[in-house]
């Protein structure tokens, strides 16, 4: 994988300007592309003397030579490239080119290239791989971004008057000097709310991250921007009552084989769960050298998975390695992570430490299990939402009085705190899966966010943007709603964007075959009501590929890869942990109250309330100081 970045100056009086600009922005993003870097410059025929600046470093992963490296462009020198992308159907589509074009590398840019040469926008149609490009037109004079459908790979993006920045990274904009680091306060709102930064936030004003499967044409004569979808897995309404076991099977298969092509070292994250055992397995079984697998291990039994990935590393035949982590390991290792958060979030420290020991370990591309729970219904949400449905169904029935004094009777503890907001329909958007994932509930927000008014209006933004997401799925069956809430709020704006920038930290590219868009239509035409049981957790990736895995693993309980931090925190972190939260910041204090924040700490002290709730306070001021402050 790579890192794009791009100015257009719609008035170049000062073409130095903009190249330091670009310059800055690629060594913030020095991680993402180690192997080779180059910028280029093109002229537009703006009135104005507009000019492009396309940069690029490159990670090199499928042709290693010269002939690989980017901006590339095309023989005439009309159209150039820059793309953060890996398209795994690139030998099909060269073999449909080469009728028209000749090819001078064995690169995956190359075919991209020409695939929009030949087929214009429409080429999006064709790709399966993630992907984030930039193309530049001369013969329309025209700039076009497009992004994966699921959103793998991240495009950020900021347009004022008299220039246009984009780049893989929202740190890279920055980078620039060419934005005021003003902060948003609706993206401060989203990420208390979610622990996350979600649809139309963005944390500070103007810059905005282009969402998965869409693309945006700037056009370089007037500055206009068209944006538009081009890909929706809800449009795949459920009527695969026929769909097969095997054509599941098969699909799975094909999306791993296609991603085992490399020219580098490649292996997996083997947690010991069902979807990474089923990847590792089914990989090794194509795979034509040793896979080399890696879980990460802890002295915390409650925690530790290493026992169950041992156990299928050892059925599948992978060369296995366990890296353990302790509170000290944590302690020495968090100034290198938070400084590779490229937005703040609740997770990602976990894909850091992972993502580190493979590049250790001598691997340039690992596989995920990531987006199994969201496809194969694997959360528990697929089965407390519709129980907390019927209830809403009740409380619509239920006199305001009663619900409020039902909620009054309520503990203060995360969940009751949750079952209260429900009662009184306060649900941090206009469907109980917001509330189910929210991390700090409307009362919360209240006491932490100083400005009311911003509140009221954040409120109502995010109100407006939850109603249009549900109004997009309202045609399928609630366990197919869940699924596309799970895969484009939960997975797509938090695992799939932490594990970018925290694996590109180090200069690893994760590949993540469960969501290959195929795979994800596949399983849109399926019924819901097929993909629960109330014996067998994901039935249907159990039925596929299940008899990959060792006997007991199956019916063993969820632990999702997370971190001690509930231990962690009250011992080897609490003086890091107080020292942060509890120390004023310029700034910050302006919008959070500090006495709240001081509050929040001592309830997780007394065991009031879960780790996650001080930890985000803590990385969000991290964050603020190190890309706010500076």
């Amino acid at each position: 994988m790579c890192g794009i970045a791009g100015i257009f100056s719609l008035n170049n009086v000062a073409p130095e300007k903009y190249r330091s600009a670009l310059a800055r922005m690629l060594d913030s993003m020095r991680h993402r592309g180690p192997d080779n870097r180059d910028q280029k410059e093109f002229s537009a025929s703006g009135s104005n003397g507009s000019r492009l600046f396309l940069g690029h470093q490159r990670l090199s992963i499928i042709d290693l030579s010269e002939r690989g490296h980017q901006p590339m462009g095309n023989e005439s020198g009309s159209i150039w490239i820059s793309t953060n992308s890996e398209i795994y159907n690139f030998r099909d589509l060269r073999d449909q080119l080469k009728l028209h074009y000749n090819f001078t590398s064995q690169s995956d840019t190359e075919v991209l290239l020409k695939s929009y040469e030949y087929w214009g926008v429409e080429c999006l149609e064709k790709l399966r791989g993630m992907f984030a490009f930039s193309i530049w037109d001369s013969r329309e004079q025209k700039l076009f971004l497009a992004r994966d459908r699921l959103g793998i790979k991240p495009l950020y993006y900021y347009k004022a008057d008299d220039v246009f920045i984009f780049a893989s990274e929202f740190r890279a904009l920055l980078a620039s000097g060419l934005i005021p680091p003003k902060v948003d306060p609706f993206g401060i709102f989203q990420y208390l709310s979610f622990g996350r930064l979600g649809a139309g936030a963005g944390m500070v004003d103007g810059v905005q991250e282009l969402p998965p499967a869409h693309f945006l044409v700037f056009d370089g004569r007037t500055g206009g921007i068209r944006l538009k979808e081009y890909w929706n897995p809800a449009s795949n309404a459920a009527d695969g009552e026929n769909t097969s076991i095997e054509q599941i099977r098969e699909k799975i298969k094909e999306s791993i084989r296609l991603r085992l092509v490399s020219d580098v070292p490649i292996g997996s994250f083997l947690s010991g769960g069902i979807d990474s055992s089923v990847v590792t397995a089914t990989m090794a079984r194509f795979h034509d050298q040793p896979v080399k697998s890696l879980a990460v291990e802890f002295e915390e039994e409650e925690y530790d998975e290493s026992e169950y990935s041992s156990l299928v590393a050892r059925q599948i035949g992978v060369d296995h390695h366990r890296i353990k982590i302790s509170e000290t390991d944590l302690l020495d290792t968090l100034p290198g992570a938070l400084s590779a958060m490229d937005l703040p979030s609740i997770d990602g420290i976990n894909t850091y430490i992972i993502s580190r020991a493979a590049r250790e370990a001598g691997l340039t591309v690992v596989m995920s299990g990531l987006g199994g729970d969201e496809l194969f219904a694997g959360y528990d949400s697929f089965r407390t939402l519709p129980a907390l449905e019927k209830l809403n169904g009740l409380l619509e029935k239920t006199p305001n009085w009663i619900a409020n004094s039902l909620a009054g009777l309520l503990s203060s503890s995360d969940r009751d705190v949750k079952l209260a907001h429900l009662l009184r329909q306060r649900k941090n958007g206009c469907n109980n899966y917001f509330l189910f994932r929210a991390l700090f509930c409307e009362s919360d927000l209240e006491e932490l966010i100083v400005d009311s008014n911003e509140i009221k209006i954040s409120l109502q933004k995010q109100l407006e943007i939850t109603k249009n997401i549900i109004n997009n799925i309202k045609l399928l069956d609630p366990v197919n709603q869940i699924s596309y809430l799970e895969l484009s709020q939960y997975m797509g704006n938090m695992l799939l964007r932490d594990a970018d920038a925290m694996s590109m930290a180090h200069s690893l590219e994760i590949r993540v075959p469960l969501i290959d868009h195929e795979l994800v239509e596949l399983m849109f035409r399926i019924p819901g009501n097929q993909k629960l049981s109330p014996k067998t957790p994901k039935p249907l990736l159990i039925k596929a590929l299940g008899q990959e895995l060792p006997d007991g693993l199956v019916q063993r309980k969820k632990m999702g890869f997370t971190l001690p931090f509930e231990k962690w925190m009250r011992n080897e972190l609490k003086n890091e942990m107080e020292a942060v939260l509890l120390s004023p910041l310029k700034g910050f204090d302006e919008m959070i109250q500090r006495r709240a924040v001081q509050n929040i700490w001592q309830r997780y002290l007394d065991g009031k309330t879960s780790w996650s709730r001080p930890w985000s306070l803590y990385v969000l001021k991290k964050w603020w100081d190190l890309n706010i402050q500076n």
